[in-house]
């Protein structure tokens, strides 16, 4: 092939890659979307579970023992 020789390029080829391309790019930006949903809602959420303490109270000859268990 010579330098001074132009390639053509169907039409029809060029338009179904750029669809391609599209698509796909919607699809990457669908995927980048979600990942910064999920990594925000990751960080909202609470790093450590507080367990909850149960006050048990005692009579024993008219004094209160009070213990708190987990």
């Amino acid at each position: 092939m010579k330098d001074d020789e132009i390639i053509m390029i169907p039409f029809v080829a060029h338009e179904s890659a750029m669809n391609r391309m599209e698509r796909a790019n919607k699809r990457l930006w669908v995927v980048i979307i979600i990942l910064i949903i999920g990594i925000f809602v990751y960080f909202m959420l609470p790093t450590e579970i507080e367990e909850t303490t149960q006050s048990v109270s005692e009579t024993d000859n008219s004094e209160i023992h009070q213990s708190i268990g987990d």
